[in-house]
């Protein structure tokens, strides 16, 4: 606490520094305003820091910010920016117009030259932020731009490919505008391109993540993905889910929902065993069969249509659990994916290997500096310093918050809960008050709108059916009357304003319908109450929620029998009170909240050792992309190539010896002198002897030197993806095969470590062996354009 009171001070110390700037700005001309830009760069120019020049600098863009969009930055505001430029995160509520705040960093850091980035969740906040701030951005002289093609410009042009210039232009903008996914994906496609000319992004300098809880907190244990390489696809998926269908419960299989565990009885091996006609189940050779099955219980006891995934247009799209959002693109690995698609009978997707992926802990380490905004990250602090070494603040609202949060109310049976949710509804719409109702899920949040439907409630339903329109129903959701059913998505970035007369009717009521994250209960709550309106917030809990059930102690279901057993005979128990109930409420919401934080730190974990092999990776591969003459990389790794040929293939007879050389140096019958074959070093100068024959062979081919040099780049770096592509699917695979090694009294981190640190040595000792197989095995020729055409066997 008294740290926050002196870094608060420390704000507002600079704070006063910006304010004394304020009536010389208002006094300037615009010509003299625009012109403070080049003299803030003149300034960085001769030494200045950016600290140094803060003052002044934020002065200009809130003079701007007035004279561009009619809107002065309050001094909350400039808080929120000072905190931001100094790579903080800044806990500033809803409506506190975190959108402005942000002109002032990326102003700011945009003068170095480098690059400004404004990372929000979703495209339609990026492109509504960037289509509102640019004219204030190119009126003091600096560039801006989405980092992908606004609806606005791309009618007609949907089809059209974006070029690598495109995206350059883009990147190359003093400001950036985009989304946290598309940022992912823009870099994991950049580093797989081959020519320097097809590569479109710069360093990486200053970010401002929008919602950072979302982006690294909620989403830090889902990798971003490029897979390529489709294995074959099993056709045990079918025979699995109709043998799982088939099963009896208790008899065949036993299921327990809280250790998220299912497995087949005595009786359900038998029965597997007949069913796939063979001997032994856990045997090597049956291990696919039983892989097929595990996956198959998964997907029918584990995932739920509606709450995990939707069927939508025949394909199976994922849900997101922290806001009910589709998760479109994204597949769960290891064949889950297609056993979902098994059970709801559609058509299933390839099952692609990875080719490259990184999570946003490690996209958002690759800048130079990073900080974020939200409504509700104090409660998550201590894993912000702990994980990403990022101090929360909390600015003070502009206007004091008046919205009461009342206890949460607490139910037996789902069924009493939205009941009285429901009935809570139907009063505050009698008396005109909007309401917010907020579902725990896609299938409850259908549940909810039959129900408001059967009483004659007019409602919009804002879920992952919908949520093209999420914006134009959160900025309806506050006026007279107005209901609103919602999943946790809840319109986050957009604000609430309350319509004529509602404020005098108590303003906005959010009403919960499932326990949820402490945090996660801030920031539904924060819907109402923005800006000093009136409003309240109340969540409706029951014991047989799904975040209770499922990390409920063995004590606390017997606690929930004993009361349904009541009510099965006849005692009206409805709604629970008491400080006993409560306070173990909380204590289970403390272990999940604590259970959700081991889990990304091991992800992290995890994505350290990745995120070291990648940036070992790109090093070597940025130099054969960017180098000019590839002539000695190229004689080295064919020394190191055979190095590592001879070591595998010692003591081998003349015969073992010619099918190695045509396996990876040519196709021609190559007569072998007898004596080499004894002395390892002859042998190694004979095949380097042959494999410079076979490269001056190639050369003659060549029109130049530069083809020569593309010829060198494109053999190395099909080794290298080849090799990394390897690589990355080992290391997925690897955290699936180790998760359960924690039960055994085994570290999963360090065997994890272990085995990925000897993988990546034998991943680039592969490397070398097929940079001989490149080199040497390929055709090359030259077509009527001039171009080198190479074809890799």
């Amino acid at each position: 606490m008294l740290l926050d009171q002196i870094e608060k001070h420390r704000v507002r110390v600079l704070l006063n520094r910006v304010n004394r700037w304020r009536d010389r700005m208002r006094a300037m001309s615009d010509e003299e305003l625009q012109n403070q830009t080049a003299i803030l760069r003149e300034q960085l120019a001769k030494g200045k820091t950016l600290e140094q020049i803060l003052p002044r600098a934020y002065a200009t863009v809130r003079e701007a910010d007035y004279r561009i969009l009619g809107l002065f930055p309050y001094d909350v505001q400039v808080m929120g920016a000072i905190v931001l430029h100094k790579g903080y995160i800044a806990e500033m509520k809803t409506g506190e117009g975190k959108t402005l705040t942000a002109t002032m960093p990326l102003y700011l850091n945009a003068l170095e030259g480098k690059g400004a980035m404004l990372v929000t969740p979703n495209g339609y906040l990026a492109e509504r932020d960037e289509t509102q701030l640019a004219p204030v951005y190119e009126w003091l002289g600096l560039t801006v731009s989405t980092a992908f093609r606004k609806l606005s410009d791309s009618k007609g042009q949907s089809e059209k490919k974006i070029s690598a210039a495109e995206k350059r232009s883009w990147y190359n903008s003093d400001i950036i505008y985009t989304t946290a996914s598309g940022l992912a994906f823009d870099f994991l496609f950049n580093n797989l391109e081959t020519e320097k000319a097809n590569q479109y992004l710069r360093p990486f300098n200053y970010a401002v993540i929008d919602e950072v809880d979302e982006v690294l907190l909620d989403e830090a244990e889902s990798p971003f993905v490029v897979a390529n390489s489709p294995t074959v696809l099993s056709n045990l998926y079918q025979a699995a889910d109709d043998f799982v269908t088939s099963l009896i419960p208790k008899r065949d299989y036993r299921l327990k929902r809280r250790d998220n565990a299912v497995w087949l009885t005595y009786h359900g091996v038998r029965k597997a065993e007949a069913y796939f006609r063979i001997n032994n189940l856990y045997d090597a050779s049956s291990r696919e069969i039983y892989r097929h099955i595990a996956l198959a219980l998964r997907a029918h006891f584990f995932l739920k249509n509606g709450h995990d995934y939707l069927v939508t247009d025949g394909k199976v799209v994922l849900l997101d659990e922290a806001d009910g959002r589709l998760k479109k693109g994204i597949k769960v690995s290891t064949g889950l994916h297609q056993a979902i698609e098994q059970k709801e009978h559609v058509d299933l997707t390839e099952n692609q290997r990875t080719a490259a992926s990184i999570t946003f802990p490690s996209l958002f380490g690759l800048f130079n500096k990073v900080s974020g905004m939200s409504g509700t990250v104090k409660v998550s602090e201590e894993e912000f310093i702990n994980v990403y070494n990022m101090k929360v603040i909390q600015i003070p609202t502009n206007k004091p918050v008046i919205r009461r949060d009342l206890p949460d109310k607490i139910f037996v049976t789902t069924a009493d809960k939205l009941m009285a949710a429901i009935n809570q509804t139907i009063a505050f719409h009698k008396i005109g008050r909007p309401v917010l109702l907020v579902a725990g899920s896609v299938e409850n949040s259908e549940i909810i709108s039959e129900l408001l439907l059967n009483h004659g409630i007019v409602h919009n339903v804002l879920n992952a059916f919908n949520e093209s329109r999420e914006a134009a129903m959160i900025r309806e959701a506050g006026q007279q009357g107005a209901v609103t059913v919602t999943t946790n998505m809840a319109g986050r970035g957009t604000d609430i304003k309350l319509g004529k007369g509602v404020k005098e009717k108590g303003g906005l009521a959010v009403i919960g319908t499932e326990m949820l994250s402490e945090r996660v209960k801030l920031q539904l709550a924060g819907r109402a109450g923005r800006q000093g309106d009136p409003g309240t917030s109340q969540f409706y809990i029951s014991l047989e929620d799904k975040y209770i059930s499922q990390a409920s102690t063995a004590r606390f279901k017997n606690y929930y029998r004993h009361l349904i057993a009541k009510k099965n005979d006849g005692k009206p128990i409805i709604q629970l009170h008491g400080p006993r109930i409560r306070f173990s409420l909380l204590m289970l919401q403390n272990r999940v909240s604590s259970n959700a934080e081991e889990a990304r730190k091991q992800t992290n974990k995890y994505e350290t050792t990745m995120k070291l092999q990648r940036k070992s990776f790109h090093e070597i591969r940025e130099h054969v992309i960017t180098s000019k003459n590839l002539e000695q990389t190229v004689q080295r790794w064919i020394d190191e190539g055979i190095d590592e040929l001879l070591k595998r293939n010692s003591q081998k007879s003349l015969n073992e010896i010619h099918n190695m050389i045509n396996r990876h140096f040519t196709y021609n019958d190559i007569e072998i002198p007898q004596p080499i074959l004894s002395n390892p070093k002859q042998l190694k100068e004979f095949l380097k002897k042959l494999s410079n024959q076979i490269l001056t062979q190639k050369r003659v081919q060549l029109i130049n030197e530069e083809q020569l040099n593309r010829f060198y780049r494109k053999a190395l770096l099909a080794a290298m993806d080849e090799g990394w592509t390897d690589q990355v699917d080992y290391l997925t695979k690897l955290k699936a095969y180790i998760d359960g090694w924690g039960a055994m009294g085994r570290d999963p981190g360090y065997i994890y470590q272990v085995r990925a640190f000897n993988q990546f040595e034998q991943m680039l000792r592969e490397v070398k062996i097929n940079t001989i197989n490149k080199l040497l095995l390929s055709t090359i020729g030259i077509n009527e354009k001039q171009q080198l055409i190479v074809s890799f066997n």
